[in-house]
Protein backbone atom coordinates (compact mmCIF):
# COMPACT_ATOMS: atom_id res chain seq x y z
CA UNK A 1 0.00 0.00 0.00
CA UNK A 2 0.81 3.55 -0.17
CA UNK A 3 0.13 4.98 3.27
CA UNK A 4 0.73 8.61 4.48
CA UNK A 5 1.24 9.30 7.96
CA UNK A 6 0.57 12.40 9.72
CA UNK A 7 2.73 13.23 12.33
CA UNK A 8 4.49 9.74 12.61
CA UNK A 9 8.11 10.69 14.00
CA UNK A 10 7.36 9.57 17.94
CA UNK A 11 5.64 7.02 19.91
CA UNK A 12 3.04 5.30 18.47
CA UNK A 13 2.90 6.84 14.96
CA UNK A 14 6.89 5.97 15.00
CA UNK A 15 5.70 2.24 15.57
CA UNK A 16 3.15 2.50 12.72
CA UNK A 17 5.98 3.51 10.24
CA UNK A 18 8.21 0.88 11.14
CA UNK A 19 5.78 -1.85 10.49
CA UNK A 20 3.85 -0.82 7.18
CA UNK A 21 8.23 -0.58 6.40
CA UNK A 22 8.60 -4.17 7.60
CA UNK A 23 5.61 -5.61 5.20
CA UNK A 24 7.07 -3.14 2.41
CA UNK A 25 4.52 -0.71 2.04
CA UNK A 26 5.40 2.75 0.74
CA UNK A 27 5.56 5.28 3.58
CA UNK A 28 4.96 8.96 3.37
CA UNK A 29 5.42 11.18 6.63
CA UNK A 30 4.11 14.43 6.94
CA UNK A 31 5.92 16.53 9.68
CA UNK A 32 7.88 19.18 11.07
CA UNK A 33 10.49 16.96 10.47
CA UNK A 34 12.22 18.04 13.85
CA UNK A 35 12.74 14.41 15.31
CA UNK A 36 13.94 11.90 12.41
CA UNK A 37 13.42 8.52 13.63
CA UNK A 38 15.75 5.38 12.94
CA UNK A 39 13.65 4.42 9.59
CA UNK A 40 13.57 8.16 7.88
CA UNK A 41 15.84 7.53 5.09
CA UNK A 42 13.66 4.87 4.06
CA UNK A 43 10.69 7.28 3.61
CA UNK A 44 9.30 9.92 1.94
CA UNK A 45 9.02 13.08 3.65
CA UNK A 46 6.22 16.67 3.11
CA UNK A 47 7.71 19.03 5.99
CA UNK A 48 4.75 21.10 6.94
CA UNK A 49 2.86 22.62 9.39
CA UNK A 50 -0.69 20.96 9.41
CA UNK A 51 -2.47 24.29 11.78
CA UNK A 52 -1.24 26.23 8.74
CA UNK A 53 -4.11 25.07 7.03
CA UNK A 54 -2.91 26.83 3.14
CA UNK A 55 0.25 25.49 3.46
CA UNK A 56 -1.09 21.76 4.19
CA UNK A 57 -3.95 21.66 1.94
CA UNK A 58 -1.10 23.04 -0.91
CA UNK A 59 1.10 20.09 -0.44
CA UNK A 60 -1.26 17.35 -0.26
CA UNK A 61 -3.93 18.26 -2.56
CA UNK A 62 -4.12 16.19 -5.66
CA UNK A 63 -1.65 13.46 -4.19
CA UNK A 64 -3.33 9.92 -4.08
CA UNK A 65 -2.65 7.36 -1.01
CA UNK A 66 -4.26 4.35 -0.68
CA UNK A 67 -4.68 5.20 3.30
CA UNK A 68 -3.85 7.93 5.84
CA UNK A 69 -3.18 7.56 9.36
CA UNK A 70 -4.03 11.12 10.99
CA UNK A 71 -1.85 10.85 14.47
CA UNK A 72 -2.31 14.77 14.78
CA UNK A 73 -6.41 15.99 14.45
CA UNK A 74 -7.01 17.59 17.44
CA UNK A 75 -9.94 20.50 16.07
CA UNK A 76 -12.51 20.13 13.92
CA UNK A 77 -10.80 22.18 11.08
CA UNK A 78 -8.22 19.53 11.35
CA UNK A 79 -10.28 17.17 9.68
CA UNK A 80 -11.85 19.48 7.63
CA UNK A 81 -8.70 20.70 6.03
CA UNK A 82 -7.89 16.47 5.57
CA UNK A 83 -10.95 15.69 3.81
CA UNK A 84 -10.45 18.76 1.48
CA UNK A 85 -6.87 17.75 0.70
CA UNK A 86 -7.94 13.89 0.26
CA UNK A 87 -11.36 14.19 -1.29
CA UNK A 88 -11.20 12.00 -4.57
CA UNK A 89 -6.92 11.01 -3.83
CA UNK A 90 -7.67 8.34 -0.89
CA UNK A 91 -8.90 5.14 -0.12
CA UNK A 92 -9.17 5.26 3.78
CA UNK A 93 -8.94 8.09 6.25
CA UNK A 94 -7.75 6.73 9.72
CA UNK A 95 -8.15 9.19 12.31
CA UNK A 96 -6.95 8.53 15.81
CA UNK A 97 -9.43 9.67 18.51
CA UNK A 98 -9.65 9.26 22.43
CA UNK A 99 -11.73 7.95 24.81
CA UNK A 100 -11.68 11.48 26.59
CA UNK A 101 -14.69 11.87 24.04
CA UNK A 102 -16.39 10.45 26.91
CA UNK A 103 -15.56 12.96 29.76
CA UNK A 104 -16.93 16.15 31.45
CA UNK A 105 -20.33 13.90 32.10
CA UNK A 106 -20.75 12.93 28.20
CA UNK A 107 -21.29 9.26 29.97
CA UNK A 108 -22.25 8.19 32.89
CA UNK A 109 -19.31 5.50 33.77
CA UNK A 110 -21.20 3.88 36.73
CA UNK A 111 -24.30 3.17 34.72
CA UNK A 112 -22.17 2.06 31.41
CA UNK A 113 -19.40 -0.55 32.39
CA UNK A 114 -18.58 -1.74 29.85
CA UNK A 115 -19.27 0.71 27.78
CA UNK A 116 -19.83 0.83 23.69
CA UNK A 117 -18.74 2.95 21.50
CA UNK A 118 -22.52 4.04 20.50
CA UNK A 119 -22.82 5.59 23.91
CA UNK A 120 -22.00 9.16 23.07
CA UNK A 121 -25.40 11.20 22.02
CA UNK A 122 -23.68 13.26 19.33
CA UNK A 123 -26.93 15.12 18.70
CA UNK A 124 -26.43 16.62 21.75
CA UNK A 125 -23.06 17.79 21.38
CA UNK A 126 -21.83 21.45 19.31
CA UNK A 127 -19.04 22.79 17.69
CA UNK A 128 -18.45 25.04 20.83
CA UNK A 129 -15.76 24.83 23.99
CA UNK A 130 -17.73 24.89 27.32
CA UNK A 131 -16.09 26.02 29.85
CA UNK A 132 -14.62 23.87 32.31
CA UNK A 133 -14.22 20.79 30.07
CA UNK A 134 -11.07 19.65 28.57
CA UNK A 135 -10.37 21.23 25.32
CA UNK A 136 -8.07 17.96 24.30
CA UNK A 137 -11.56 15.75 24.68
CA UNK A 138 -14.01 18.51 23.33
CA UNK A 139 -11.60 18.82 20.18
CA UNK A 140 -11.50 14.76 19.57
CA UNK A 141 -15.58 15.09 20.18
CA UNK A 142 -15.84 17.90 17.14
CA UNK A 143 -13.27 16.04 14.83
CA UNK A 144 -15.28 12.76 15.12
CA UNK A 145 -18.61 14.68 14.99
CA UNK A 146 -18.05 16.43 12.00
CA UNK A 147 -16.47 13.42 10.41
CA UNK A 148 -19.76 11.57 11.03
CA UNK A 149 -21.56 13.96 9.77
CA UNK A 150 -20.14 15.35 6.80
CA UNK A 151 -17.31 13.23 5.26
CA UNK A 152 -17.02 12.48 1.28
CA UNK A 153 -13.56 10.31 2.06
CA UNK A 154 -14.01 6.80 3.51
CA UNK A 155 -12.63 7.06 7.07
CA UNK A 156 -12.40 5.06 10.28
CA UNK A 157 -12.70 6.18 14.24
CA UNK A 158 -9.95 4.62 16.18
CA UNK A 159 -10.35 5.36 20.08
CA UNK A 160 -7.48 4.93 22.71
CA UNK A 161 -7.37 5.10 25.95
CA UNK A 162 -4.20 5.96 28.09
CA UNK A 163 -1.14 4.34 25.83
CA UNK A 164 1.70 3.10 27.85
CA UNK A 165 4.45 1.84 26.41
CA UNK A 166 8.93 2.78 26.07
CA UNK A 167 8.76 6.24 25.41
CA UNK A 168 6.02 7.56 26.45
CA UNK A 169 5.90 11.20 25.61
CA UNK A 170 3.04 12.33 28.13
CA UNK A 171 5.34 10.80 31.00
CA UNK A 172 2.53 8.81 32.74
CA UNK A 173 4.82 5.55 32.29
CA UNK A 174 7.67 6.67 33.70
CA UNK A 175 5.33 8.18 36.98
CA UNK A 176 4.56 4.52 37.57
CA UNK A 177 8.03 2.98 36.53
CA UNK A 178 10.41 5.31 38.16
CA UNK A 179 8.77 4.49 41.53
CA UNK A 180 9.11 0.80 40.92
CA UNK A 181 12.45 1.02 40.02
CA UNK A 182 13.16 3.05 43.07
CA UNK A 183 12.21 -0.45 44.83
CA UNK A 184 9.65 1.74 47.54
CA UNK A 185 5.95 1.79 47.80
CA UNK A 186 3.39 3.90 46.60
CA UNK A 187 0.22 5.99 47.75
CA UNK A 188 -3.03 5.69 45.64
CA UNK A 189 -6.01 8.24 46.77
CA UNK A 190 -8.18 5.21 48.38
CA UNK A 191 -11.14 6.86 46.37
CA UNK A 192 -9.46 6.11 42.99
CA UNK A 193 -9.44 2.46 42.47
CA UNK A 194 -11.74 1.87 39.28
CA UNK A 195 -11.47 -0.83 36.93
CA UNK A 196 -9.60 -0.31 33.65
CA UNK A 197 -8.19 -0.85 30.12
CA UNK A 198 -5.43 0.82 28.75
CA UNK A 199 -2.95 0.26 25.79
CA UNK A 200 0.35 -0.53 24.68
CA UNK A 201 1.88 1.61 22.12
CA UNK A 202 2.54 -1.18 19.85
CA UNK A 203 -0.53 -2.85 19.81
CA UNK A 204 -2.41 0.53 18.69
CA UNK A 205 0.40 0.77 16.05
CA UNK A 206 -0.75 -2.57 14.56
CA UNK A 207 -4.68 -1.96 15.33
CA UNK A 208 -4.34 1.52 12.88
CA UNK A 209 -2.93 -0.79 10.27
CA UNK A 210 -4.88 -3.57 10.65
CA UNK A 211 -8.36 -1.44 9.69
CA UNK A 212 -6.87 -1.10 6.47
CA UNK A 213 -7.20 -4.57 5.11
CA UNK A 214 -11.35 -4.89 6.31
CA UNK A 215 -13.74 -3.30 4.25
CA UNK A 216 -16.53 -3.35 6.69
CA UNK A 217 -14.23 -1.10 8.64
CA UNK A 218 -14.95 1.99 6.78
CA UNK A 219 -17.35 4.48 8.04
CA UNK A 220 -17.03 2.89 11.35
CA UNK A 221 -16.08 3.66 15.07
CA UNK A 222 -13.90 1.67 17.33
CA UNK A 223 -12.62 1.05 20.71
CA UNK A 224 -9.17 -0.80 20.83
CA UNK A 225 -7.71 -1.26 24.66
CA UNK A 226 -5.78 -4.45 26.70
CA UNK A 227 -7.83 -7.30 26.65
CA UNK A 228 -7.50 -7.46 30.14
CA UNK A 229 -9.13 -5.54 32.13
CA UNK A 230 -6.62 -4.50 34.95
CA UNK A 231 -7.05 -3.06 38.89
CA UNK A 232 -4.98 -0.86 40.87
CA UNK A 233 -3.87 -3.74 42.71
CA UNK A 234 -2.66 -5.66 39.26
CA UNK A 235 -1.25 -2.44 37.84
CA UNK A 236 1.62 -1.66 40.46
CA UNK A 237 2.25 -6.03 40.83
CA UNK A 238 3.29 -6.20 37.38
CA UNK A 239 5.32 -2.91 36.95
CA UNK A 240 6.50 -3.19 40.25
CA UNK A 241 7.52 -6.93 39.98
CA UNK A 242 8.97 -5.88 36.35
CA UNK A 243 11.44 -3.76 38.49
CA UNK A 244 12.51 -6.53 40.10
CA UNK A 245 10.57 -5.51 43.58
CA UNK A 246 7.55 -6.13 45.92
CA UNK A 247 5.00 -4.11 45.41
CA UNK A 248 3.65 -2.08 48.52
CA UNK A 249 0.46 -0.16 47.50
CA UNK A 250 -0.97 2.41 50.68
CA UNK A 251 -4.12 3.65 50.16
CA UNK A 252 -4.56 6.89 51.35
CA UNK A 253 -8.03 9.35 51.45
CA UNK A 254 -7.54 11.84 49.01
CA UNK A 255 -8.43 14.74 51.28
CA UNK A 256 -5.69 13.68 53.30
CA UNK A 257 -3.24 13.40 50.63
CA UNK A 258 -3.94 16.62 49.25
CA UNK A 259 -3.44 18.65 52.58
CA UNK A 260 0.09 17.92 52.59
CA UNK A 261 1.83 21.02 51.13
CA UNK A 262 3.99 19.28 48.56
CA UNK A 263 1.75 16.65 47.81
CA UNK A 264 -1.36 18.86 46.71
CA UNK A 265 -1.89 18.37 43.15
CA UNK A 266 -0.38 14.36 43.48
CA UNK A 267 -2.43 12.12 41.19
CA UNK A 268 -1.20 8.68 39.81
CA UNK A 269 -2.33 8.69 36.07
CA UNK A 270 -4.51 5.43 35.54
CA UNK A 271 -6.19 6.09 39.35
CA UNK A 272 -10.45 6.97 38.69
CA UNK A 273 -13.12 7.11 41.17
CA UNK A 274 -15.14 5.00 38.46
CA UNK A 275 -14.43 2.29 36.60
CA UNK A 276 -13.44 3.13 32.80
CA UNK A 277 -14.01 0.04 30.49
CA UNK A 278 -13.96 -0.16 26.69
CA UNK A 279 -16.11 -2.88 25.75
CA UNK A 280 -14.20 -3.92 22.69
CA UNK A 281 -16.55 -6.94 21.51
CA UNK A 282 -16.92 -4.86 17.97
CA UNK A 283 -13.04 -4.75 16.72
CA UNK A 284 -12.65 -8.14 18.17
CA UNK A 285 -15.65 -8.93 16.17
CA UNK A 286 -15.02 -7.04 12.72
CA UNK A 287 -11.01 -6.59 12.09
CA UNK A 288 -9.65 -9.80 15.04
CA UNK A 289 -8.48 -6.81 17.13
CA UNK A 290 -6.56 -8.65 19.99
CA UNK A 291 -3.98 -7.45 22.11
CA UNK A 292 -0.23 -8.42 23.65
CA UNK A 293 -0.36 -10.32 27.31
CA UNK A 294 0.17 -7.19 29.99
CA UNK A 295 2.98 -8.90 31.66
CA UNK A 296 5.00 -9.00 28.62
CA UNK A 297 4.82 -5.42 27.34
CA UNK A 298 5.12 -4.22 30.97
CA UNK A 299 8.40 -6.38 31.59
CA UNK A 300 9.49 -4.61 27.77
CA UNK A 301 8.76 -1.28 29.20
CA UNK A 302 10.29 -1.23 32.28
CA UNK A 303 13.50 -2.34 30.61
CA UNK A 304 13.55 0.05 28.07
CA UNK A 305 13.03 2.61 30.86
CA UNK A 306 16.21 1.42 33.19
CA UNK A 307 18.55 0.47 30.04
CA UNK A 308 17.74 3.60 27.98
CA UNK A 309 15.49 5.98 29.62
CA UNK A 310 17.41 9.53 29.73
CA UNK A 311 14.95 12.06 30.26
CA UNK A 312 13.91 13.89 33.56
CA UNK A 313 12.16 12.59 36.59
CA UNK A 314 8.71 11.62 36.74
CA UNK A 315 6.11 14.20 37.45
CA UNK A 316 6.36 14.70 41.24
CA UNK A 317 8.88 12.59 41.51
CA UNK A 318 11.23 15.65 43.60
CA UNK A 319 8.44 14.83 46.19
CA UNK A 320 9.20 11.00 46.43
CA UNK A 321 10.10 11.12 50.05
CA UNK A 322 6.92 13.45 51.14
CA UNK A 323 4.95 10.85 49.51
CA UNK A 324 6.66 7.56 51.33
CA UNK A 325 6.81 9.99 54.50
CA UNK A 326 3.00 10.03 54.86
CA UNK A 327 2.62 6.25 53.81
CA UNK A 328 4.81 5.80 56.98
CA UNK A 329 2.48 8.32 58.92
CA UNK A 330 -1.01 6.74 57.56
CA UNK A 331 0.02 2.72 58.09
CA UNK A 332 1.19 4.03 61.80
CA UNK A 333 -2.21 5.89 62.77
CA UNK A 334 -4.40 3.69 60.94
CA UNK A 335 -2.71 0.47 62.59
CA UNK A 336 -3.42 2.47 65.86
CA UNK A 337 -6.67 2.84 65.50
CA UNK A 338 -7.10 -0.39 64.12
CA UNK A 339 -5.79 -1.57 67.89
CA UNK A 340 -7.81 0.76 69.51
CA UNK A 341 -11.06 0.01 67.79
Amino acid sequence: MNVLIIGGTRYMGRIVVQRLLERGDQVTVFSRGTTQPEWWEQIEHIQGDREDRADFTAKLKGKSFDAVIDTQAYRVEDVESAVGAFDGNVGRYVIVSTGSVYLEGAVDFFKHCTFKESVVDWSSIDYTYPAGEDPYGVGKRHCEKWLQENSKVPYTIVRIPAVMGWDDPTGRMWWWVQRALDGRGVIVPLEDRGLFRTLYSADAAEAFIRVLNVPKTVNQTYHIATQEILTIERWGDLIWNAAGHDPQITYVPREIIHKQPQLNTYAPPMCRSASYIYNLSKAEREFGFSTTPVEEWIQTTVDWYQEQYKGDNSEGYAHREDELELAARWKEQFGQFISGF
